[in-house]
């Protein structure tokens, strides 16, 4: 073991736990590790490199406290570390190269991270750019590994989130994203003119997408956590990250609908568009690519359906529901019908061929959407689509539970849920107090809807009671008290019954107990239905 090596790992060791600057060997030990004599063959090679990684990971605290070392630290760590770290020799543990690869890569990262603020201020808003231009080039340099290369487009992401100045910050990022393309020609290049769709078939020896894809997602979506524009600051009049988007739209586009068999690039791009969107909500409805970018997913959905394509649409409803915008609400409600519509007609066909996961993310995307009073009546009063899915829910979700309680749970769930929901906007209880125009207007759409406008299958209200009676009959047998069915249902009957349906529900009710099949549907006498009326009440 190396004298130098010995020293640096045992002070690594109480580095983390030190008081940041308060000592006078540690920081020392900082000073000195663009000094040190650093072996370029052998074990011990590694040995030192990962314990100056280690040491530099363990002090990210102290540098960002303090500008010079950390200067000095960021000039090693980009001119002289990384860069020798792929050219250091194989031992016969390959494990001992990737641990040193990543804790190199990682210390890079925190220091990056921790000391973001200090960066863009330091030289006069000048260092930023040399540092960042250097990690570009190593997150380009395909010798790393692509984890640890994921790990460096982080840390990019984050110097950038705080630069004060959009055009900078938008500058660098399509710097970025522009030198992260130009992998991507080979695999552009040999791409069909046309997608293909459910034909498609994985090229990879992996089963993975290409790496170069995953880290071209990461870079359009490493800004996203930037601190919002300081009152009495000029609002500019785009959002950076978004102008990037616009830019290379055309490549991302090409990427997605070509590869959409690739579940977690896909499922990256969801996460991507939900960052950049939730975090640029300000900008996002009146952004040329917002639209684009919701057709792009509703394209791959359509290719390959997931459950992340409709979390990522519930996350936009509760990003932009509030916006106040009633362009945005008919973009929201369109999108939601987009997604949701073709779920419930397979499941209304009786011969659904999509997993349940996917069935239960369309309902709760669905009950998200109808949570908030302006997509609620925007729905119930203009979209046939609701009308159509609210239907096929009604028919299907007793038939669910009958077929297999337990994998088609969270589906029946958020079902009730959507159910439940209309019935709630039909109540004047639940906006009660609020007299305005729209809400009087959605509580009689909604009444409408359950109770008098004929569907493709009859009208809803006597149909929901004959569908909650077969579902609390069909998850008897199932253990009444475990799982949500139970209590979903009962939310449902004590919705129905309380409110202005009340009195034709409590009619119906009695009557769809007894039609259950024997025994069940002699199982309660006149009185005993009285009193479970009440005790639902």
């Amino acid at each position: 073991w190396q004298d130098i090596d010995a020293c640096v790992f045992m002070l690594t060791g109480v580095a983390s736990r030190a008081p940041a600057g308060q000592d006078t060997v540690i920081p020392k030990l900082i000073e000195l590790l663009p000094h040190l004599p650093y072996h370029t063959v052998g074990f011990k090679a590694l040995l030192l490199r990962s314990a100056a990684s280690r040491l530099i990971l363990f002090t990210s605290g102290y540098l960002a406290l303090n500008p010079e070392p950390c200067k000095q630290i960021l000039r090693f760590l980009t001119t002289q570390h990384l860069p020798a770290i792929p050219a250091l020799p194989q031992v016969p543990d390959p494990d001992v190269n990737k641990y040193c690869e990543a804790l190199a890569c990682d210390a890079m990262k925190m220091v990056m991270t921790a000391a973001r603020k200090g960066i863009v201020q330091a030289d006069g808003g000048t260092l930023w750019r040399e540092v960042v231009s250097a990690v570009i080039s190593l997150v380009a340099d395909p010798r790393f590994n692509v984890d640890c290369r994921a790990q460096l487009v982080f840390g990019i992401g984050q110097v950038l989130s705080v630069l004060d100045n959009w055009s900078e910050l938008e500058q660098m990022l399509d710097l970025f994203v522009s030198r992260m393309e130009e992998p991507l020609a080979p695999v552009l290049a040999q791409l069909p003119p046309e997608p293909l769709g459910a034909r498609a078939s994985k090229a990879t020896r992996d089963g993975k997408a290409p790496l170069e894809l995953k880290l071209y997602i990461a870079a359009v979506s490493s800004v996203y956590n930037m601190p919002p524009v300081a009152d009495g600051v000029n609002r500019p009049d785009h959002h950076p990250v978004l102008a990037v988007v616009e830019k290379h739209f055309l490549t991302i586009e090409k990427v997605c609908i070509h590869h959409t068999h690739y579940d977690e690039l896909m499922e990256q791009v969801c996460l991507a568009f939900s960052y950049i969107l939730g975090f640029a909500r300000e900008y996002a409805p009146t952004s040329p690519v917002f639209v684009p970018m919701m057709k792009l997913m509703a394209r791959c959905c359509e290719q390959h359906p997931q459950p992340f394509y409709m979390g990522l649409i519930r996350s936009v409803i509760g990003f932009f529901a509030a916006a106040g915008s009633e362009q945005l609400d008919l973009i929201l409600v369109d999108l939601t019908g987009l997604f949701v519509t073709p779920v419930a007609h397979h499941l209304g066909s009786g011969a659904s061929t999509l997993p349940p996961p996917i069935n239960a993310a369309a309902y709760e995307m669905l009950a998200e959407a109808l949570r908030h009073w302006n997509l609620a009546l925007l729905a119930i009063r203009s979209a046939q689509w609701l009308t159509n899915v609210f239907d096929a829910t009604i028919e299907v979700v007793a038939r669910l539970v009958e077929e297999n309680q337990a994998v088609h749970e969270r589906t029946v769930c958020a079902m009730l849920r959507f159910v439940r929901n209309i019935l709630l906007w039909g109540d004047p209880e639940t906006c009660k107090g609020d007299s305005a125009p729209e809400v009087v207007d959605l509580q009689k759409q909604a009444q409408a809807l359950v109770a008098e406008r004929p569907l493709p299958r009859g009208v809803a209200l006597q149909r929901i009671i004959v569908t909650l009676a077969r579902l609390m009959a069909a998850a008897a047998p199932n253990g009444a008290s475990k799982g949500e069915v139970v209590p979903s249902t009962a939310e449902v009957l004590r919705t129905v019954l309380t409110g202005p349906f009340e009195y034709a529900a409590g009619a119906g009710l009695p009557a769809a107990l007894r039609a259950l099949p024997a025994p069940l549907g002699e199982a309660l006498s006149e009185p005993d239905l009285q009193r479970l009326l009440q005790q639902l009440k």
